[in-house]
């Protein structure tokens, strides 16, 4: 089965999240959702804020939550080189590398966490939406652009408590 494997990193500038073998790998790109196998054509392009699923060699799924990035699809010979065991270096493999400023695996989810920050920027994204809303206000400048940054902030806490329990 490791023949029509692919080889997968998920890096962050932390860590390393995920190094291995996998059947497939699905994310979501700005031109829509891709699923990557092996032999897949060499691709780069972003991946935008959800769900990674990484389906094993051996039928399960790992779901790492993506706060945006940027995906390498390569194939060519020893292209997985260290990654898929069992596969000759000189064997055509395809390697999936995905690069993501912010990323967890779904099974490190503090959902507790995840309610209070999510509760936490709901309050902030109220206050900073009235009083950017306030005309002639020299403050309200200031609001709309810290308004952007509490909207991420609830924006990441929402995807972080999307994830089903299945996958945590």
């Amino acid at each position: 089965m490791a023949e029509h494997a692919v080889g997968v990193e998920v890096v962050t500038p932390e860590e390393a999240l995920y190094a291995g073998p996998a059947m497939a790998v699905v994310l979501s790109t700005s031109e829509g959702d891709m699923t990557v196998m092996a032999e897949h054509a060499e691709t780069i392009g972003d991946v935008v804020p959800g769900i990674v699923k990484i389906e094993t060699i051996e039928g399960e799924t790992v779901a790492v939550v993506v706060h945006g990035g940027f995906v390498q699809v390569h194939t060519a010979v020893g292209a997985a080189g260290g990654l898929i065991e069992e596969v000759p270096e000189s064997a055509r493999t395809t390697r999936v590398t995905l690069l993501a400023g912010v990323a967890e695996l779904a099974t490190e989810i503090d959902v507790e966490r995840a309610q209070d920050a999510k509760a936490a920027a709901e309050a902030r994204v109220n206050e900073l939406r009235t009083a950017a809303g306030r005309p002639g206000d020299e403050s309200a400048a200031d609001a709309l652009a810290e308004l952007a940054l509490a909207e991420a902030d609830l924006a990441r806490a929402e995807l972080r408590l999307s994830v089903p329990a299945s996958q945590m």
